[in-house]
């Protein structure tokens, strides 16, 4: 179980795909060993020996020592492992540099697509969204587009993981009308939601159930499609309609909601 756990964690954050991490595990416990000896006291198949301890040499976790019998020993996995954190710092560093740069370089190519863009959906007004992280994706876009009212009623994910995007629209003079039902109200407690409730920035009410979360932004419209299977999974089907006669729908039953729910 030790030797089986010592492998797993050498596979999972130390880039050794199987083989090289029983290698390794194998060299650490015996110290020198020839190809044919790590096949004898390894789950490293024999004509995989001698790639293996030189993929194990390249990467920095063995040394060899040449000879009629090429003997490989471990780098001690105290260096080993902290070197190659090391690298990996700089090599995350490189990369999230990398990263930035080309989304700047994106964004200023695809700048004048978006403004000539018309319209700017298409010709469509429905859209469905799946995943946790696209819906996560399209209410930030819908809170940073909205210019005049948010109205919201939520059972569990907006309010209490997008308060400061809430907010920031608040702040750029949004009138927000919140309602979340009773079971998310202790999640917001210290969220901006709450502190500018506290203020009097925005409203928010609690009620028992939401049989349909919403949430209308001026013209647009996000719910959830009931589906229990989805959610466990974390992949809800979600709708988007930019329509303003769905959107006045929408808003009849928020409104009732609105009458029913308690000040919070």
């Amino acid at each position: 179980m030790v030797k089986e756990r010592m492998v797993e964690l050498l596979q999972e954050h130390f880039e050794l795909n199987l083989y090289e991490a029983r290698a390794y595990v194998a060299l650490v416990g015996f110290g020198v060993l020839t190809p044919a000896e790590l096949a004898s006291v390894s789950e490293v198949p024999a004509p995989r020996t001698y790639d293996v301890l030189r993929s194990l040499e390249k990467k920095g976790f063995a040394l060899s020592q040449p000879g009629k019998a090429n003997k490989y020993r471990p780098v001690h996995p105290k260096n080993v492992l902290e070197k190659f954190i090391e690298d990996w710092q700089v090599r995350v560093k490189e990369e999230l540099e990398a990263k930035k740069k080309a989304k700047e370089e994106l964004l200023e190519l695809m700048t004048p697509l978006i403004e000539t863009e018309v319209p700017k959906y298409g010709v469509e007004r429905v859209w469905v969204v799946r995943g946790i992280r696209n819906s996560t994706l399209k209410t930030q876009e819908m809170f940073e587009e909205v210019e005049k009212e948010i109205l919201l009623a939520d059972n569990g994910y907006i309010a209490a993981n997008l308060d400061e995007e809430i907010a920031k629209a608040v702040d750029r003079g949004v009138n927000a009308r919140i309602i979340v039902s009773k079971h998310v109200l202790p999640r917001i407690e210290t969220s901006k939601i709450m502190d500018y409730y506290k203020e009097g920035k925005l409203e928010l009410k609690v009620l028992d159930k939401i049989e349909l979360p919403m949430l209308i932004c001026d013209e647009e419209v996000f719910f959830a499609l009931e589906d229990l299977a989805a959610r466990y999974f974390n992949y809800e089907t979600q709708v988007w309609i930019k329509d303003f006669r769905v959107v006045e729908l929408f808003k009849g039953k928020f409104n009732e909601y609105w009458e029913k729910a308690e000040k919070a």
